[in-house]
């Protein structure tokens, strides 16, 4: 009977091994993917740069493009850092007292100039002030990976975000009427290395990151989604 089920853990052990070793490999083709295309682009466009446009539209359109795939290349390159530090234990915390209200309104403005034409981004304070103590850093991170997604998936409507105070608790959320998540998906969301759109640009560890910097910061985070009608965070 000991050596059952000694066989049956160490099979067990080996799949567990194997699917976290194929989630790695595609992880890392996902990121290789996600890396070569905005260096081609920036490479691409300095060269041409180099040999001038006929127009000055056309060479303020190539600055532009150099400069939103550096950003992009940049955004990969911390969640990779992120990760990293969160397998670590490295991540740092530091916890000040800040204004909330004021901190999402510069989040806001912020992400305004990423959401598409046509919809309207909304940030919804409950109390006229509110000043918390909390890791500032952090927190923005999280409602900024929240905000991309939900601009990512969104392309009529709205994306509102705001918090509510609930008991002796804050309650944080982001809302949006995009496209939704299939009901298969929900469960995995906040794992590492799931894209639920292999589409989408990006390394499918936002929501990862998110899911630990709540934990680590002692609250909870969860979704409810409905396909074709809206996500919320």
């Amino acid at each position: 009977l000991m050596i059952a089920v000694y066989i049956a853990m160490r099979r067990r052990e080996r799949r567990v091994d194997r699917e976290k070793a194929e989630a790695k490999s595609y992880f890392f083709s996902t990121v290789s993917h996600d890396i070569r295309t905005p260096l081609n682009a920036i490479i691409g466009f300095s060269e041409m740069l180099k040999t001038g446009f006929p127009t000055d539209a056309e060479r303020e359109q190539a600055v532009d493009s150099i400069i939103s795939s550096g950003k992009t290349l940049l955004g990969l390159v911390n969640d990779i850092l992120d990760l990293s530090k969160i397998e670590a234990g490295t991540l740092e915390f530091v916890y000040t007292n800040i204004d909330l209200n004021k901190m999402m309104k510069e989040l806001e403005d912020s992400i305004r100039m990423r959401m598409k034409e046509g919809v309207a981004l909304r940030f919804v304070p409950e109390l006229p002030q509110c000043f918390i103590h909390t890791e500032r850093n952090r927190l923005s991170q999280v409602i900024i990976n929240l905000l991309t997604n939900a601009s990512k998936f969104t392309f009529e409507g709205e994306v509102k975000f705001g918090y509510e105070v609930r008991d002796n608790e804050l309650y944080f959320y982001v809302s949006d009427t995009g496209c939704g998540i299939d009901e298969e998906h929900l469960p995995h969301i906040f794992e590492r290395f799931v894209k639920v759109n292999t589409f989408a640009q990006g390394t499918g560890l936002g929501l990862a990151i998110s899911y630990n910097i709540v934990k680590k910061m002692g609250g909870e985070i969860g979704v409810t989604s409905e396909k074709g009608v809206g996500t919320t965070f």
